[in-house]
Formats: C-alpha cells, sequence, structure tokens
C-alpha cells in the first residue's frame, strides 16, 4: 500500500508543480541580465544549505529507490548508503535551522503574503516578504520538524526497543513522514528554481541583482539598501 501511495503523491506532486508552470509561468524579473550585485547569502549559508541538500537527496534516493523500484525495506548496500547519509543531514539539518532561526521566525506582514499564497496563484506583483517570505519561514520549520521525527522514528528502526506492533508503527511513521519531507522538498526544488528564475543562482554565488530583492523580497532590500549603495 505505501508503495502506491508514494508513487502516487510524487507523481501528483510533479503534476501539480507542472501545472503550475504551464497556467502561470515562472515570475521572471522586468531586467533579468541586471548584474548581480546585493548579497544574499554568506559562504557558511551557502555551505551548510549545499550539505543538506546533498545529504538530503542521498536519503531520499535511497529510500525511496528501494520502495518504488525494488519493492522492499532497505537492505544490503542501499542500506549502508542510507545509514551513512544520516549523521550528515541530521548535522547539517540542526546547523542550518539555528543559522536561520532569526530570519525564520513570523512577522505579521507574513500574514498578508500568506493570504495571497505569495502571489503563486496570479500573476501580479510579488507578495511583500523580509529576508525570507512566508513560505519559506514554513518551509524551514517544517524541515526541521520533519527531519526530527524521520530522525528518531529511524533510530527506532535501528534501535528496536518495542514489541512487533510497536516496532510497526515506528515503521509507518518513519516512511510516512520521509514521503512527506520528499513531496514538500519537491515543490520547494521547484519554486527555488524555475517559478523563480535567480533564485537557485543566489545560492549557489550568493548575490542576487537589486531587480530580484526589490520584487522577491521588498522589505528586506528596504532594511540593506542604503549600506548597499555605500559600498559602490
Amino acid at each position: 500500500m505505501f508503495r502506491l501511495i508514494a508513487a502516487i503523491g510524487m507523481v501528483a506532486t510533479v503534476a501539480a508543480v507542472l501545472g503550475h508552470f504551464v497556467l502561470f509561468g515562472p515570475k521572471r524579473l522586468k531586467d533579468p541580465k541586471q548584474a548581480r550585485k546585493v548579497k544574499r547569502f554568506g559562504i557558511w549559508e551557502r555551505l551548510v544549505h549545499s550539505i543538506t541538500v546533498l545529504s538530503f537527496l542521498g536519503l531520499a534516493c535511497t529510500g525511496f529507490y528501494s520502495v518504488l523500484v525494488l519493492g522492499s525495506p532497505l537492505h544490503g548496500w542501499w542500506w549502508l548508503l542510507h545509514v551513512a547519509a544520516v549523521p550528515v543531514f541530521t548535522a547539517a539539518l540542526t546547523v542550518m535551522a539555528l543559522t536561520w532561526a532569526k530570519d525564520g521566525m513570523f512577522v505579521p506582514l507574513d500574514w498578508d503574503w500568506a493570504l495571497r499564497l505569495g502571489g503563486y496563484l496570479w500573476f501580479g506583483k510579488h507578495a511583500p516578504a523580509g529576508r525570507f517570505n512566508a513560505g519559506q519561514k514554513a518551509y524551514l520549520w517544517a524541515a526541521a520538524f520533519l527531519g526530527a521525527v524521520v530522525l528518531i522514528s529511524g533510530l527506532g528502526r535501528i534501535f528496536p526497543v518495542f514489541d512487533a506492533e510497536g516496532q510497526d508503527l515506528v515503521y509507518q511513521v518513519h516512511r510516512y513522514a520521509a514521503l512527506l519531507f520528499v513531496l514538500a522538498g519537491i515543490t520547494h526544488l521547484y519554486l527555488g528554481t524555475i517559478a523563480n528564475p535567480g533564485t537557485l543562482g543566489a545560492m549557489m554565488f550568493g548575490k542576487v541583482s537589486r531587480m530580484w530583492a526589490e520584487e522577491h523580497h521588498p522589505q528586506w532590500w528596504e532594511t540593506i539598501k542604503d549600506s548597499h549603495k555605500s559600498k559602490k
């Protein structure tokens, strides 16, 4: 049953993001060729984010390859690779959550972003946002929560302490939490790449254009534009 649910969930999520792209397209900038001169992320933030993403992909690929392709629980080399990625992902996700905890705090203007769904379901200006918008903040805390659930339930699988019924419950919690994490990750990947051109470059190179900052995170730009101008 889980194999079917996981397959349907992934296909439906991919179909949803493709449908959004066809109906609404990406949020293109008025001047996409404007030079990237505004610092968005430091080296530390980009490094931690990259390690988190890579270790997450390692866990997701090994876990769901076993489920969807092999049709069986993890075993052999797949299990070893999966377990090896666990401490890396745990450390990276924890550090990332702590690094962005302050920027991830919700503020009143996030309600406006949420009520407008970030402007993703209609054309027009971007919704108000600080350094992180409400959607990014929600994903940060959802990732931290689901990561904790997956980790704890995974440890419960490695070090069984319950009876057969309890262990089965732990297993169900682990794989359904992992599935939710992967589905959220697919959506996050879409929104951070194709749906918002320039966002992936911000994480890769650490800088964005002035127009990107103004349109995607206007309140954040207002707080840094004076210091940015003074550096010119």
